[in-house]
């Protein structure tokens, strides 16, 4: 054999060997993969650390009296109040009146005299800022992150594909239409094997549609396919449009580890694991840009989780782990056709499944393990959806419909459960009051971990202060029986507004940061330290978790910004009024001005050349689904109007001043199910006048 020979043939088996190898060994980018190599990247298990703000909440208030006529009460008579406002106000020295405002910034902003700061106001803004946070990472970088991480698991998943045989290779085929269909709700090109190209085109068409469940080609189970329809500012067309489809497809199917017992389960169960496994072994052998595909999963799924708040689910961090324990760092891919390993895996991904917040019947019952599942991301989970399965039926029978209140009774509010009975009667259904008690029970001491998860948890977690009766040193207002009334009721109307997870942001174009105050009125912030310092830590949270992560623009993160030092100086305000110590210059000045800081804070300047947000994004008014009874084809909706307007007697300076502040106000009715309210429906009911009829209830404050 001649040299030049030798040569040949020698690069020929080296080319044979190398195309032998994975991916990471040497490879050819196009090579079969064969073996998995997981990853040492080590990733945090949370959006960020949440910091405690601590707040003093000793109240020291003198009591004082408001004459009738208000004779003694500073700035009554520079107001003109509508018809029996003065009245109410000599009574219980607060009320509420239905305003015509869009937004709550508004009603401070047209307000004239002094201002009263809510903790709802507050609340309002934060929830526009947070919702926008989410956009502003989508439209900058997540977006592009997730076309990419799409494409090139699938094509790590494809090579994994062909270096396999057996029920792996079935598996990893079946992750390719998984894949395939996210891929070209992205626009990725993608070569469908032939085996699967069929299925990925019907379960398009369906999802095009958007409309109705039907069963899924691709998982072969029910689907609902209306989740799919683009809300709010995803359906103002462009890649928008199919980036939320491609996360609703990754977030809402499952890989359900232990789908049932029969025989045909256990298999399914070790089917869906395969898969899992081989998705979570492609995060760890692909890459994107040259980063770990691993580390731009993360990415993508810790802003998600922590500001839409996903549900409880087993996840990519916990099946690396489990993968590392059972199978080591590296593994063939051929080790999972091991029926014995996976049922191994199974019984410990299981185990790692948490408890439901709320269990069966309130009770440490053991978790549904046909429940359990794997997803690639996560969709949005509630609480308040458990609370809601333990108090209709079959849980509590002939109770078919729940109410809103019933969140804030689980959550430990007497007066709630007060009207519940004493309204409604509800405490005549069979194993209504049990179910409740055992839901007050668990809810009690929420561990901290879990009421700092995510936003919803949080704001539930600053809401539920509101609940708590006032007593001595608090002022004469709050001490009123109809200041719990008000508090229920602002706690829905947050509630409601959270619960509507595709709001946007209030695009009005660019806004001047606050400047001069606009009066030298001296107003009051709601005396409630402990629910400004918990707004302040949760916000520390997301613009920390974001900057971090390079997500926010430099406009959000001036506003993030912004809103944690005024949140600061409202809890430090707050103190110093339950104190009963006057406030300085400055923060009389920061409170006149507050209308325009909050609406500096909850709008975004307008890129040139860019659009205005739609009317239904800069509208308070919103509606949402809560529930829906499958007996009698009938949904809960929920919806905010447009903001209340308050007068309090505060006790300003030692002095009863009339201030004037802004809230949510809170709607709730049953539809049809196909005739559930669209955002753009009920703002065309609050734009003609036409509302449901008010809680009765509210009457004890609202005019």
């Amino acid at each position: 054999m001649d040299g030049k020979t030798c040569i040949a043939v020698t690069l020929a088996i080296l080319l044979a060997l190398l195309s032998t190898l994975p991916a990471g060994c040497g490879g050819g980018d196009k090579g079969a993969i064969s073996e998995v190599v997981l990853g040492s990247l080590a990733l945090q298990d949370s959006f960020a650390l949440y910091y405690p703000v601590p707040a003093s909440t000793t109240p020291r208030i003198p009591a004082y009296t408001v004459n009738p006529g208000l004779s003694n009460v500073v700035g009554a008579g520079g107001v003109s109040m509508p018809p029996g406002v003065a009245s109410t106000l000599a009574v219980q020295g607060f009320t509420a009146v239905a305003g015509g405002s869009d937004s709550i910034y508004q009603v401070y902003q047209d307000a004239a005299g002094a201002k009263f700061v809510t903790v709802d106001a507050l609340l309002q803004t934060f929830h526009s800022l947070y919702t926008y946070a989410l956009r502003d990472a989508e439209e900058g970088s997540l977006a592009a992150d997730l076309k990419a991480l799409v494409a090139s698991l699938y094509d790590t998943v494809e090579r994994m594909y062909r270096g396999s045989e057996g029920t792996v290779r079935e598996a990893a085929l079946s992750d390719l239409a998984y894949l395939g269909v996210a891929a070209r709700l992205l626009s990725v090109e993608t070569a469908l094997p032939p085996e699967v190209a069929d299925m990925v085109g019907e379960e398009l068409a369906f999802i095009a549609v958007h409309a109705g469940t039907a069963v899924s080609p691709v998982f072969g189970s029910q689907e609902d396919y209306s989740s799919y329809e683009p809300r709010g500012y995803y359906a103002d067309g462009g890649e928008l449009a199919g980036y939320f489809q491609a996360m609703t497809w990754l977030g809402r199917t499952g890989f359900y580890p232990s789908p049932g017992t029969g025989p045909g389960d256990i298999v399914a169960g070790r089917d869906m694991t395969r898969q899992a496994l081989v998705l979570v072994g492609a995060l760890h052998m692909a890459e994107v840009d040259g980063k770990p595909a691993y580390a731009v999963w993360d990415r993508i799924y810790q802003p998600n989780s922590y500001l839409a708040g996903y549900d409880e689910d087993l996840n990519a961090y916990i099946y690396t782990r489990l993968a590392r324990e059972l199978f080591g760092q590296s593994f063939p891919l051929s080790r999972l056709q091991d029926d014995a390993l996976m049922g191994e895996f199974i019984a410990r991904a299981v185990a790692e499944q948490p408890a439901a917040i709320v269990p069966v019947a309130g009770t440490t019952e053991s978790i549904d393990e046909s429940s359990v599942s794997f997803r690639f991301f996560g969709q949005p989970g509630f609480p308040d959806e458990r609370i809601f399965q333990e108090l209709v039926a079959p849980e509590v029978p002939d109770r078919f419909m729940p109410r809103g209140l019933d969140v804030p009774a689980a959550l430990g509010s007497d007066r709630a459960l007060q009207i519940l009975d004493q309204v409604y009667g509800e405490n005549g259904y069979e194993g209504y009051t049990e179910n409740m008690e055992a839901l007050r029970a668990l809810l009690k001491n929420v561990d901290p971990t879990q009421a700092h998860s995510n936003t919803y948890w949080s704001c539930l977690d600053i809401q539920r202060l509101m609940l708590k009766p006032c007593g001595e040193g608090y002022p004469t207002f709050m001490r009123a029986a109809a200041w719990q009334d008000r508090g229920l009721y602002d706690f829905l109307g947050a509630w409601a507004e959270m619960r509507h997870c595709e709001v946007d942001y209030t695009g009005q174009g660019a806004v001047a940061s606050p400047g001069a105050p606009a009066g030298t009125e001296q107003g009051y912030v709601e005396p409630c330290p402990e629910a400004f310092a918990r707004l302040a830590a949760t916000t520390d949270v997301i613009r920390r978790g974001l900057d971090e992560r390079v997500l926010a623009s430099a406009p959000l993160q001036e506003r993030l910004n912004e809103l944690y030092e005024l949140l600061l100086a409202l809890k430090t305000m707050a103190e110093k009024e339950l104190r009963n110590e006057p406030l300085s210059a400055e923060e009389y000045a920061a409170i006149a001005n507050i209308g325009g800081t909050m609406r500096y804070l909850a709008t975004f300047p307008v890129e040139e050349g860019g659009e205005q947000a739609s009317e239904t994004d800069a509208y308070m008014p919103l509606v949402d689904s809560i529930y829906s009874d499958p007996n009698y084809g009938e949904t809960l909706q929920a919806a905010v109007g447009r903001p209340v307007t308050y007068y309090v007697i505060a006790p300003v300076a030692g002095r009863p001043t009339l201030t004037m502040g802004a809230g949510y106000s809170y709607y709730e009715f049953v539809k049809p199910t196909s005739e559930q309210l669209t955002d753009e429906a009920w703002q065309e009911m609050v734009n003609a006048g036409q509302f449901p009829e008010t809680p009765a209830w509210t009457a004890s404050f609202l005019q």
